[in-house]
């Protein structure tokens, strides 16, 4: 079977997937459930999936891949981040690093919508979560002038609280955001996330060169 009847098999069983999860729990979900809804057979579904959960981990996995892709976009423009001038002159930097994370999201607001929905999985969650703690840890060591911070172990304590609660923060924000998205266009949700910026614990970190 060629790559491209390959992607469009596995698509439409994702597709399938996100359907069902607008009337049922994902772990209620059987096979039939999905081969029923893609129209596709049980032979289909096998050849490609052992059970519904390792659809579902495709999915996600598949999701979390082309999410970094757009981060790892955005994330050059954050090398420019001066920690010389005050915080709320960074932020026009900040918000500039996160416009094709947000194009994106916007781009897949049913899918983000129904996985991190009561019918969805936590595993999606924690998956978005751990990824941004991440990412943005890895951001800050790339940060001009980071090697001049003079960080204890309680500062870093902090540091990492600090990002735990703004990763949580942001994500239960562009989730509330995405239920507006057809009234907000993307750089509206940038101008949200400034808004959100000036006031989050990133901003109240109070940590400086020495």
């Amino acid at each position: 079977m060629s790559d491209i009847r390959v992607q469009h098999t596995k698509s439409n069983l994702i597709t399938a997937l996100l359907s069902c999860l607008e009337d049922k729990s994902v772990h209620g979900l059987k096979v039939k459930d999905i081969i029923d809804k893609a129209g596709v057979s049980t032979r289909t579904f096998y050849q490609y999936y052992s059970d519904v959960n390792d659809l579902l981990r495709d999915t996600e996995d598949s999701f979390i891949a082309e999410y970094l892709k757009n981060v790892e976009k955005d994330r050059d423009s954050l090398g420019d981040l001066d920690l010389d001038v005050p915080f709320e002159d960074q932020l026009e930097t900040i918000l500039n690093a996160t416009k094709n994370t947000i194009e994106f999201c916007y781009a897949h607001k049913k899918e983000i919508q129904l996985l991190l929905s009561d019918n969805g999985d936590t595993r999606f969650y924690n998956m978005i979560f751990h990824t941004g703690c991440e990412k943005i840890m890895k951001r800050m060591s790339q940060m001009k002038h980071i090697d001049e911070l003079k960080m204890d172990e309680k500062d870093q304590m902090r540091m990492m609280i600090s990002v735990q609660v703004f990763v949580h923060s942001i994500i239960g924000m562009v989730r509330v955001l995405l239920e507006y998205s057809d009234r907000l266009v993307p750089y509206d949700v940038r101008q949200s996330i400034l808004t959100f910026l000036r006031e989050s614990p990133i901003a109240s970190m109070n940590i400086n060169k020495k």
